[in-house]
């Protein structure tokens, strides 16, 4: 289950339909979990769970930088031209980048 939910994602890409709800969905997991490989992060707490916390959080929170970046993602899969998409795909990464773990000297 996504940390953005579909109506966010929807008005995101401005889509006002529900017939692609399934597919939007679907690629809407893909780009989160593109953007945790990328982030080198397995879920969306903290700004960086490679410092350990000692405190637990109940629910994963997702900063709004994150956010964009992972929407940016879903767009460039959804509906963006190959070269738009290559675009997106660079903005989003410009979005996560900061938020990145272990990325050595």
């Amino acid at each position: 289950m996504s940390v953005i939910d579909l109506p966010t994602a929807k008005a995101f890409l401005d889509v006002i339909h529900n017939a692609d709800d399934a597919k939007l969905q679907l690629l809407l997991d893909g780009a989160e979990d593109e953007a945790l490989q990328f982030m080198n992060r397995t879920t969306f707490n903290d700004v960086c769970p490679c410092e350990s916390s000692s405190e637990p959080v109940s629910e994963e929170r997702m900063p709004d930088s994150v956010k964009v970046g992972v929407l940016l993602l879903l767009q460039a899969v959804y509906d963006a031209t190959p070269d738009d998409a290559e675009k997106l795909r660079r903005a989003a990464e410009t979005k996560l980048f900061p938020y990145r773990c272990h990325l050595g000297v």
